[in-house]
């Protein structure tokens, strides 16, 4: 049995992902940050044996090097790893704080890559490591400015890595969703869902298991490596 791990995925794009995998035959290590997340995805998922929901909070680099260091302890390698835990702040410019940026930038971009570097062992040849990025680090947002820098940066960072572990055939990709109908949107006002929805070409918010089958499309596929796969509905196109 083949196994996966999904930072960030009690909900939205990361449990949809970690569902679908289930059912294509993969032991799925999920994660959430707090005992109420991973409580609420251990009773939905009730009676499903393979699957470990690990509460750890990854917003600190202690947090990402102590998840790692449970699965190597428990000498367990991972064939798919999906780095999808990110953070925003929505400062507009001249009013952002260092923390606030620095917090961002750790969270999206710093942290996953340590917690690649330190699990990159334990991680099998042919392996997959797929970034879930945004729209946001190719079209810039009209706020959020570090949001955006740190997805362009997690861009890059799966093309660094690409290189760096093609001798082992792993792969490395990321995915840029556009707006997506989860709970990061849903409480948005509806004068700005058709704003946005008015700027991609299928008039409408993607769903998340049109993600999850981008993902799966890099799972399946040895011959991508260092792309960024732009899931958007054609936005910005207009």
């Amino acid at each position: 049995m083949k196994t996966a791990l999904i930072t960030g995925s009690t909900k939205g794009i990361g449990k949809q992902i970690g569902i679908d995998l289930i059912d294509n035959g993969y032991y799925v290590y999920f994660n959430g940050s707090t005992s109420q997340s991973t409580t609420a995805l251990e009773n939905e998922l009730l009676g499903c044996s393979d699957i470990n929901i690990i509460c750890q909070d990854l917003s600190t680099l202690d947090g990402n090097l102590e998840l790692a260091n449970y699965l190597k302890a428990q000498d367990e390698y991972v064939d798919v790893l999906i780095l999808n835990l990110g953070i925003t702040n929505r400062a507009v410019f001249g009013a952002v704080c260092y923390d606030e940026w620095k917090k961002v930038i750790d969270v999206n971009v710093s942290f996953p890559f340590f917690l690649v570097q330190s699990l990159v062992s334990h991680i099998r040849e042919n392996g997959k490591i797929i970034f879930i990025s945004s729209i946001s680090g190719i079209v810039p947002d009209a706020i959020s400015i570090s949001y955006g820098v740190s997805k362009a940066a997690v861009n890059m960072l799966a093309i660094y890595l690409a290189k760096e572990l093609a001798n082992r055939k792993i792969t490395v990709n990321a995915i840029a969703p556009g707006y997506i109908d989860t709970t990061w949107h849903s409480k948005k006002p509806q004068d700005q869902i058709e704003r946005i929805t008015n700027k991609c070409l299928q008039k409408r918010l993607g769903t998340t298991q049109e993600v999850s089958k981008a993902v799966f499309s890099l799972i399946n596929n040895d011959f991508i490596t260092g792309q960024i796969i732009r899931v958007d509905g054609g936005f910005g196109l207009i």
